[in-house]
């Protein structure tokens, strides 16, 4: 009997016909930062139509895409004389969504939380639905994340990887695998490999869902993964 995680009729490959050749971690608005473009210009310029089409999310490419980037054209503002101008960069910085929840699902909400980037260290407290929502530099590529839950059988602080800008299209099973490790599904890794633990965590999720508990990563799982990840 062939592996129920077994993605092969839907194998990703890489898509799209440009210069711009994307590593692990690359997304659009990391692209457009280093070239000094808007994510917007990139990703809707008509040479990318068939990467637009394929990967739909601009936050979500796989590693050996390729993304036409223009050069830049320069743009002239008339401005006085003897004053302070300040111009913001579109796109600068990029907001990052994480989730706090316990086993179940339910949110952990008002929560004082530290999320450290780089050199900076950012704090606050999660909303009702546990969600905290901070903006970051584009070229970040992970952080620490420590939550202070306050709660009976939790630490506090609890601590978090957060790997940002590193989230694999969902159609293959590795973007399944980090969409599941990051909601506390799956411990392995994500190397799109099935597997008896992927098996289990997507049993698991289908589970909390109210989907038919096959272990079968389908169409119907693929979505509400989706829907449940990104909100």
């Amino acid at each position: 009997m062939p592996d129920s995680t077994d993605d092969s009729p839907k194998k990703l490959e890489p898509v799209g016909e440009g210069d711009w050749i994307v590593n692990e971690g690359d997304s659009i608005a990391l692209i457009a930062y280093q070239s000094g473009l808007f994510s917007d210009t990139i990703w809707n310029d008509p040479a990318n139509a068939a990467l637009k089409e394929a990967r739909e999310d601009p936050e979500v490419l796989l590693p050996g895409d390729k993304v036409t980037v223009m050069a830049i054209r320069p743009k002239e503002v008339r401005c006085a004389t003897g004053k302070r101008h300040v111009f913001r960069r579109k796109g600068v910085p990029v907001k990052v969504t994480v989730m706090v929840e316990d086993e179940d699902g339910e949110p952990f909400a008002d929560k004082p939380y530290e999320l450290a980037v780089g050199e900076r260290t950012y704090a606050g407290k999660t909303d009702a639905q546990g969600r905290i929502e901070q903006p970051v530099a584009p070229d970040s590529k992970e952080g620490t994340l420590q939550v202070w839950l306050d709660e009976p059988g939790y630490l506090s602080p609890v601590e978090y990887t957060v790997h940002l800008g590193k989230l694999y299209p969902i159609g293959g099973v590795a973007g399944v695998q980090q969409r599941l490790r990051n909601l506390g599904l799956y411990d392995g890794a994500a190397d799109g490999a099935p597997s008896p633990e992927t098996e289990a965590a997507v049993r698991a999720f289908q589970a909390r869902h109210g989907l038919a508990e096959t272990g079968t990563i389908d169409d119907a799982t693929r979505g509400k993964l989706e829907d449940v990840h990104r909100t």
